[in-house]
C-alpha cells in the first residue's frame, strides 16, 4: 500500500514535524506555569505538563497513522479530516476540558499574556506558503491561511508586551486581536470547504494535501485548538474588563 505522504521535499516535512512540537510545548508549559502560580505542589505541575504532552502525542500520532492510510486524502464534503479529527478534538475541549477541575485551575491562574503567547505557534502558517511553492496547495488557500496566521502571530507580540506591561490600551488591543484571530480561522475553514467542493466538481487542485502526513496535523489540530483558545481568552478578557 502506498503511504499518503505530503508531496513536498523531505526536508520540508521534517522541518514541519519539528515545528509542530512548538504548540504542544507552549500549551503544556502554560498549564504547568498556571499550576505553579496557583501554589500547587511541583509534582502536580509536572504531572499536568506530562499528561498534556502525552495527550497531544497520542492524538497527533493517531492522526498520522490514519493520514498515512490515505483516509483523509479523499476529497469529500465535509472534509474527512475535519469530521474525524478537528470536530472530535473541539468537542473534547468544550465537553470535557472546559468542565474539568484541573482546567479551572489553569483558566484562573494563567495570565492573558500567557494564553496569547500560545498563539505564537501560528507562525507555522509559513508552511501554507511553502507548500504552495511546491505545488501542494492552491494559491488562494495558501494566502488566506498563511498570511492570516502569520499576521495573527505578529500582532500577538506587541499584545503580549502590552498585557505584561499593563498598558491602558491592552484590553482593547486584545479584543481587536481576538476578532482578527477568529476571523482568520473561520476564513481558512470556509476557503477549505469552497476549494474542496470546486475540486470535486472540476478536478481542480484542492486541499487534499492537508489530508496527508504530516500536514494533516494542521486541520486536525489547529482549528479546534485555535477556536478553543480564543474562547478562553475572550471569556477571561471579559472577566478582567468587567472587574477593571
Amino acid at each position: 500500500m502506498e503511504l499518503a505522504i505530503t508531496q513536498v521535499p523531505f526536508w520540508l516535512s521534517i522541518l514541519f514535524i519539528l515545528a509542530f512540537t512548538i504548540p504542544v510545548w507552549l500549551i503544556a508549559s502554560t498549564a504547568r506555569t498556571a499550576y505553579r502560580n496557583a501554589g500547587k505542589p511541583e509534582k502536580q505541575a509536572q504531572l499536568i505538563y506530562q499528561r498534556t504532552l502525552l495527550f497531544y502525542t497520542c492524538f497527533l500520532g493517531l492522526i498520522a497513522l490514519v493520514s498515512l492510510s490515505g483516509f483523509f486524502e479523499q476529497n469529500t464534503l465535509p472534509p474527512r479530516i475535519l469530521v474525524s479529527g478537528a470536530l472530535p478534538l473541539l468537542l473534547f475541549y468544550f465537553l470535557y476540558v472546559w468542565r474539568s477541575s484541573w482546567f479551572k485551575v489553569i483558566f484562573t491562574h494563567a495570565s492573558l499574556a500567557a494564553l496569547v503567547s500560545i498563539h505564537l505557534f501560528r507562525f507555522i502558517g509559513i508552511f501554507f506558503l511553502l507548500a504552495y511553492q511546491y505545488g501542494a496547495l492552491p494559491r488562494t488557500f495558501a494566502l488566506v491561511g498563511g498570511i492570516g496566521d502569520i499576521l495573527t502571530a505578529i500582532l500577538a507580540i506587541p499584545l503580549i508586551y502590552a498585557l505584561r506591561q499593563k498598558r491602558s490600551y491592552a484590553h482593547l488591543f486584545a479584543w481587536i486581536w481576538s476578532l482578527i484571530g477568529l476571523a482568520d480561522i473561520i476564513s481558512v475553514l470556509r476557503t477549505a470547504v469552497v476549494l474542496t467542493q470546486a475540486s470535486i466538481e472540476t478536478d481542480a487542485i484542492g486541499v487534499a494535501q492537508f489530508g496527508t502526513f504530516p500536514f494533516s496535523w494542521i486541520p486536525a489540530f489547529a482549528p479546534a485548538t485555535i477556536i478553543f483558545l480564543h474562547v478562553v481568552i475572550v471569556v477571561k478578557l471579559a472577566q478582567e474588563t468587567k472587574a477593571a
